[in-house]
């Protein structure tokens, strides 16, 4: 999510028209009359971390067997529904944790022809081991003509960073990594940022940490705070980290301050536009995101989910279902049209793929900023 300027003309000369077009016609048209096939998908490869972050219980999780990359080759291998995904989105607990990443991305490589679009999500601790297995990451994605997407989570600058992280040198260590891949994007063409987990501890820093980026000339974005069962399993820390009374001013100035950088380069324009009218009116949200469409996440357990901030709806180890059978089940098909579109989906906060949605659902893009509103 990047909130630098970007030159429009340049912005449209990389774009993916074919995705733009074909993506108006999926969620204006298609979607009325059939389930999508998944186009985004949300892979966790591991539950391991070595931070011990305020917002996130993954770190206190028990250690359980994950996939090993012949594992996940025996569950995609045969199920076409890994056929027609355009956008990965690589994530764990720590992704660099596993051994086994460069070879894993091989594998997706391999596996998912239309491909196009590779992210990564990393808290940035192991600057030497990330620098290495990122570049190595990158070769093979050059060869396949897939672009990266690099971001190092901060939540802050100095020791704020270090006190949501609970590990003491974290933002010297992320630092390390941000400028170790800035150098290698001197060489290699990739995206790089950084994501700011909005709470209530670090919401006054929030525009100090958007001048330090800005200043290093690093992409950023900000994610409101978010409490689920499922994914982080967060739901005990509510109390601790969600935004107070007393933090409604603060909490609305910044985010209308995001809602103003309207152009045709920023489609998070419109959902900050969106959470300034559910916070400030108790509006319901109206901002499209391809995980209630045709989003699809698979974690290192054999979980399967349509969105992981949402229960699992199945598993492919224990019920010996593809991941296919699971997403085009009738039950959880309806359990997505109803449950999550017509109400967990119109709480939600989150910013997780509403780029793909926005550019996909470009009209409702386009009447924002005609309307201003």
């Amino acid at each position: 999510m990047s909130h630098r300027k970007k030159p429009i003309l340049k912005t449209l000369a990389r774009a993916d028209w074919g995705m733009w077009l074909g993506g108006m016609y999926d969620y204006n048209v298609r979607s009325r009359f059939q389930p999508l096939p998944p186009k985004l998908f949300q892979l966790v490869t591991n539950y391991r971390c070595n931070s011990r972050c305020i917002m996130c219980n993954i770190w206190q999780m028990p250690n359980r067997h994950e996939l090993t990359v012949d594992e996940f080759t025996s569950i995609m291998d045969p199920d076409p529904i890994f056929d027609g995904i355009e956008q990965i989105n690589v994530s764990g607990g720590e992704i660099f944790l596993r051994s086994d990443l460069v070879e894993l991305t091989g594998y997706l490589l391999k596996r998912l022809p239309n491909l196009s679009t590779f992210s990564m999500v990393s808290n940035g601790f192991l600057p030497r081991r990330i620098l290495a297995q990122t570049e190595a990451i990158l070769q093979l994605l050059e060869a396949r003509h897939v672009r990266l997407s690099m971001s190092i989570s901060l939540d802050g600058v100095g020791t704020m960073h270090d006190e949501v992280r609970g590990i003491s040198g974290a933002f010297e260590k992320a630092q390390e990594t941000i400028d170790c891949l800035q150098v290698l994007q001197k060489q290699h063409d990739f995206w790089l940022g950084s994501g700011f987990v909005v709470m209530h501890q670090n919401l006054h820093l929030a525009r100090e940490f958007a001048e330090w980026a800005t200043a290093r000339h690093l992409d950023y974005g900000f994610q409101l705070v978010g409490f689920n069962a499922s994914y982080v399993g967060n739901l005990d820390t509510q109390e601790n980290i969600d935004f107070r009374p007393e933090d409604r001013l603060a909490l609305i100035s910044l985010m209308q301050d995001q809602a103003g950088e309207r152009s045709l380069t920023n489609p998070h324009a419109y959902y900050w536009n969106d959470m300034v009218r559910m916070y400030r009116d108790g509006a319901q949200r109206t901002t499209p995101c391809p995980f209630a469409v045709d989003g699809l996440a698979l974690d290192a357990y054999g979980d399967v989910y349509y969105c992981l901030t949402t229960p699992k709806i199945g598993n492919v180890l224990a019920e010996k279902r593809s991941v296919g059978a699971i997403y085009y089940d009738p039950a959880n098909l309806h359990y997505r049209a109803q449950d999550m579109r017509r109400g967990v989906c119109l709480k939600c906060s989150s910013a997780c793929g509403t780029e793909t949605a926005l550019k996909k659902d470009f009209t409702k893009f386009v009447r924002f900023l005609v309307a201003g509103s």
